[in-house]
């Protein structure tokens, strides 16, 4: 009976809505989840993409960076009364289903508007770090970032980057930086983040030099240690798209601030990896955008390995300042050492983030010997 009732209650009230013109109210929401809500109307997410349609020829989305995202949103109603439907809300990607979702569901309400904020992963998923938002700009604030110097390749040389971070600890942060407006004509669609990097990245290429014959020489990386490196900062948003570099008024903005008095660290390449004839990929790692400073050096020990059994070694030391002054956020940098009994030369460039085409392509000018 009382199941009865309510589904009565709720076709009255409905029948009133629609007689009155009104949009739905709390009274009515109240009823609808007692007697099952209608799916069409909740409030979902679809999947972000990355820096796109920006920077990305290709799409890239975000559930091959992160698995779960932190989303606020704010709904204003026909008389300018803003409420506050989302705080900071754990958003799971759920791979079986091929679905963002989360609970418990928020609705929408005819005529009301919407904005929204996102970041990923969520922070409840990263130990020590936490993130806020400016409610009235929507600009967000990470804390506490750590990184430890993961390498994506840390068990061997590969052909390519994998250009994502989920199998190592260090996160990869991301941000929608404009956020999303939702208009009345426009409730009931999805809501999809283009969310952007804000870390950098380092990737470091090594080919044999075209000196060495192809009768069985191998070559091989017997350690490759480039730093000290900053590993903790505060990221706090300024700017309402990703920091394109070579605009002055762009590069002038400070939204990282780095803990200098927290422990630096090194990058490894793994050791003893083997180096393709074509080319190969042996260090892909984030790092907290920062200057470079005189005293960062890359190390490089190699081995040649002859038919027979006679080993050469070498080892070279290069300021890494040679390649690069400063790593910005989003940008992506490609260190490309070519290797041999000659001398080493080396190409360095910077990039947006999802630009892997490192072969043969260099900024003009950067190309060193050491």
């Amino acid at each position: 009976m009382l199941n009865v009732a309510r589904h009565k209650i709720l076709g009255c009230l409905a029948a009133v809505m629609l007689l009155a013109g009104c949009q739905y109210d709390g009274i009515v929401n109240q009823l609808r989840e007692e007697a099952g809500r209608n799916d069409s109307l909740a409030i979902s997410f679809g999947n972000g993409v990355i820096d796109n349609p920006v920077h990305t020829r290709a799409l890239t989305l975000l559930s091959q960076h992160a698995n779960t995202m932190g989303v606020w949103g704010w709904q204003t109603s026909t008389d300018g009364q803003e409420v506050r439907l989302f705080n900071n809300q754990n958003v799971s990607y759920n791979p079986d289903l091929k679905d963002w979702t989360y609970s418990p569901a928020r609705y929408w309400e005819k005529g009301s508007s919407y904005r929204f904020y996102a970041y990923a992963p969520n922070a409840s998923t990263v130990p020590g770090a936490s993130v806020s938002i400016n409610e009235s700009t929507g600009r967000i604030n990470i804390n506490n970032v750590v990184l430890e110097g993961c390498n994506t390749m840390s068990d061997g040389a590969q052909p390519y980057p994998y250009g994502t971070f989920s199998s190592v600890q260090d996160v990869d942060w991301l941000v929608d930086r404009e956020g999303k407006i939702v208009n009345p004509e426009q409730i009931g669609s999805l809501v999809t983040f283009n969310m952007q990097h804000i870390m950098a990245k380092l990737i470091v290429m090594i080919t044999p030099s075209k000196t060495i014959s192809n009768d069985g020489v191998k070559i091989v990386i017997d350690s490759l240690s480039i730093g000290q490196f900053y590993s903790k900062a505060d990221f706090t948003q300024i700017l309402d798209h990703s920091p394109v570099v070579g605009i002055a008024s762009d590069e002038s903005v400070q939204e990282w601030q780095i803990d200098s008095t927290y422990t630096t660290y090194a990058l490894q390449s793994a050791h003893g990896a083997q180096i393709d004839s074509t080319g190969s990929c042996v260090i892909e790692s984030l790092i907290l955008p920062q200057k470079v400073d005189s005293t960062q050096t890359i190390m490089v020990n190699y081995s040649m390995h002859y038919p027979g059994g006679r080993i050469e070694h070498f080892d070279t030391r290069i300021g890494l300042k040679e390649a690069f002054s400063a790593f910005r956020c989003a940008s992506s940098y490609i260190l490309h050492l070519m290797i041999g009994p000659d001398i080493i030369t080396f190409n360095a460039d910077a990039r947006v983030w999802d630009n892997n085409e490192w072969e043969g392509s260099v900024e003009p000018g950067k190309s060193k010997k050491i």
